[in-house]
C-alpha cells in the first residue's frame, strides 16, 4: 500500500477566549505553506504568530466557521492587500 505524504503541519498556538477573554491554547493545522508565509507576515509586521492569529480570530470581518479558515483566510487577505498596494 503507498501511503500518501501529509502536508499539513499542526501546532499549538495560543489565542484569546471571548467569554472569558484570557489566553488558551488549541491546535491549528495549516499547509507548511501557509506556515511559511504565517511566519513571513508575523516578520515582516512585528508581530507574533499568537497575535496574528488572535487578531484574525476576532475579526469581525471573518465569517469563515473555524478558526483555522479565519487564520487562513488572513494570511490570502494580507498578501492580496499587499499586492493591492503595489499596483496602485
Amino acid at each position: 500500500m503507498t501511503q500518501i505524504s501529509q502536508t499539513l503541519v499542526n501546532r499549538n498556538i495560543s489565542v484569546i477566549d471571548p467569554i472569558s477573554g484570557q489566553p488558551h491554547r488549541t491546535s491549528i493545522r495549516l499547509e507548511k505553506i501557509e506556515w511559511e508565509a504565517l511566519r513571513d507576515i508575523c516578520a515582516r509586521e512585528n508581530m507574533s504568530i499568537n497575535d496574528f492569529c488572535c487578531k484574525a480570530d476576532r475579526d469581525e470581518r471573518r465569517c469563515e466557521h473555524s478558526r483555522t479558515s479565519r487564520i487562513r483566510s488572513a494570511i490570502l487577505d494580507h498578501y492580496r492587500n499587499q499586492n493591492n498596494r503595489l499596483d496602485s
